[in-house]
């Protein structure tokens, strides 16, 4: 077998897939933007979609592919398909692609072109469409919570189903080293479906202090991310995922990834528990 490459490798799953496969015996060669960078204990090598220069060195020895799509490529025919052309010439056997929950309903979301894509050159495929991250309340949201008490987040009532990153990357990992998941397509959430009222009482139990669930409107929330000093772009992309979000579109559960692992998901309360000290008062930022 040869090498499998992980794009997006020091990301929130790639670090995961690496340490995964890894330890099942995979040759992993990980893509980094600045190679200089990489710390993980694996061959690297220096990629770029947007240079083609860098396509031969990233996939010599490659026959398998771990894709995620970099969220600031937002043309997926201009950004990514250079890429696709040079896996598909090259014969790649298989690409796992990080896609979304609800993508097959949702033909104008850049995920669901690069699937689009990828099925139109005839890539072997496993597609995975995650719900929303428990990540995002260590990275995105760490500083309302950690600093203010709070998760600051539009949604009301409706209920998401959380999925741990760790879990999205060990399912990559086993997709890779059985055929059986070649032309798959997995929906991978957790095991339920809860509020975040839900989250912030969970949370309270863990650090041992109140965590307040805000529940702002989507302007007030749109306004005052842009104020904390997040990029516009981003404010906007948060602020549609959470309006999508609070029409219910997150709240979808299967057993998809208890079927590819054979054992449950990592619950909410098992990842607040493993991330307690992110949102310690004591913690740093930097």
């Amino acid at each position: 077998m040869g090498k499998i490459l992980v794009t997006g490798a020091t990301g929130n799953i790639g670090k995961y897939v690496v340490s995964e496969l890894i330890k099942k015996g995979e040759a992993v060669k990980a893509a980094f933007f600045n190679v200089e960078k990489g710390e993980l204990d694996c061959e690297k090598v220096q990629f770029d979609f947007l240079n083609k220069a860098t396509f031969d060195d990233a996939l010599r020895d490659v026959d398998r592919i771990f894709l995620v799509r970099p969220p600031q490529l937002a043309d997926p025919k201009k950004d990514m398909r250079p890429f696709l052309e040079a896996v598909s010439a090259k014969g790649i056997k298989q690409v796992v692609f990080v896609s979304l929950l609800g993508v097959e309903k949702n033909p104008i979301v850049p995920h669901r072109k690069i699937e689009d894509m990828i099925r139109e050159m005839a890539i072997p495929y496993t597609f995975l469409r995650p719900g929303f991250f428990m990540q995002n309340l260590s990275t995105t949201h760490q500083e309302e919570i950690r600093a203010r008490d709070e998760i600051f987040v539009p949604v009301g009532k409706a209920k998401t189903s959380f999925i741990d990153t760790r879990d999205i990357g060990a399912v990559a990992a086993q997709c890779f080293v059985d055929e059986k998941h070649i032309f798959q397509s997995y929906t991978l959430t957790g095991n339920e479906a809860i509020d975040y009222y839900q989250v912030a009482k969970i949370l309270s139990e863990v650090l041992g202090r109140n965590i307040d669930y805000k529940n702002p409107g989507l302007l007030k929330f749109r306004r005052e991310t842009i104020n904390r000093g997040v990029k516009k772009e981003f404010a906007n992309v948060m602020t549609m995922l959470y309006l999508l979000t609070r029409m219910g579109t997150a709240e979808k559960v299967t057993d998809d990834l208890e079927k590819v692992l054979q054992r449950k998901p990592i619950s909410f309360k098992q990842f607040a528990c493993d991330h307690k000290s992110i949102w310690e008062k004591s913690k740093i930022t930097v």
